[in-house]
């Protein structure tokens, strides 16, 4: 599977890494890092995320990092 960002999840990263940034620009860096590592692993197991309850559909899943939803379609 190949992952396309949508605009939305690129301004949320943003956003949530100028917030942490504001604490700790290294920890910031580190914690987006991860989340790319998470989300990699979506190319070849896109499956490993549960089915969102609300949508109810098998292709929309998500992924629970930290305090963090990411969601994704298939």
């Amino acid at each position: 599977m190949k992952i396309e960002w949508s605009n939305r999840s690129r301004n949320d990263l943003q956003d949530l890494q100028a917030y942490i940034s504001k604490d700790s620009p290294y920890y910031a860096k580190q914690f987006l890092e991860r989340i790319f590592m998470a989300v990699e692993k979506l190319e070849t197991h896109p499956k490993i995320g549960r089915i969102v309850p609300e949508a109810n559909r098998e292709d929309v899943r998500e992924l629970l990092f930290h305090n963090y939803r990411i969601m994704y379609q298939i």
